[in-house]
């Protein structure tokens, strides 16, 4: 999202940031999207369904690179015709930043919902250090890489870096939603607590569900 008008001029856009604002739009609307849905929908539920288009756009995109004509020591068109490979690159990125606004963008915010209280302010300071600590190196790194590993190359390893991230959530990342701070606690004392929390989450929906049929019927709960 930081280089993306310098992505779209290297693949020869004439207006790289008017394009590049069509990327920040969308990465506004998926946010605002996400903030919206994420008690509803749950949040593993959110980067489960979203993650996986990370790498796959990406992985779309490395692929496109390999047959842009660019002069790989200056990043620099060889040719002034803009092909398809260009405008496949641009979908994917759209794409990219809409998985990515509506999933990884958003949610780990939420992440001191798992902090106890006595130590959520330490743990606060932590996620937002793990947040733009990565964010702080991708961004000062990228544009090297793209030198010296080649678009495709270094899409490609982002790609790679989005798989692990997804494979990373599917088996660590328990769901929270609806759950006190002491349920939270207990999800911890099961490991990761996935499964526990998915156990637990069915049998809330569950009592929930007979809540509201004695409720209907007039029975006192």
């Amino acid at each position: 999202m930081y280089y993306s008008s310098t992505l779209f001029d290297i693949v020869g856009f004439s207006n790289p940031i008017a394009v590049g604002t069509v990327v920040a739009v969308v990465n506004w609307v998926f946010t605002v999207l996400s903030i919206f849905i994420i008690d509803r929908v749950g949040r593993r539920r959110i980067l489960l369904w979203t993650m996986w288009g990370m790498p796959l756009c990406l992985a779309l995109a490395a692929v496109c690179f390999h047959y842009i004509p660019l002069d790989l020591k200056t990043l620099q068109l060889t040719d002034d015709n803009i092909g398809w490979p260009a405008y496949v690159v641009l979908v994917s990125m759209i794409l990219f930043v809409a998985f990515y606004a509506a999933g990884l963008g958003c949610v780990p915010w939420q992440a001191n919902e798992f902090l106890n209280m006595e130590v959520r302010a330490m743990g606060t300071t932590f996620i937002n250090i793990f947040n733009w600590g990565p964010n702080i190196v991708v961004s000062s790194t990228f544009l090297s890489m793209m030198k010296g590993m080649t678009p495709s190359g270094t899409f490609g390893f982002y790609a790679v870096l989005c798989t692990a991230g997804l494979v990373f959530v599917y088996f660590c990342f328990p769901e929270a939603s609806n759950m006190t701070l002491e349920e939270v606690r207990e999800v911890f004392q099961h490991g990761y607590g996935v499964n526990y929390a998915e156990e637990w989450r069915k049998q809330y929906k569950a009592d929930q569900k007979a809540m509201k049929e004695r409720a209907a019927s007039g029975v006192d709960v």
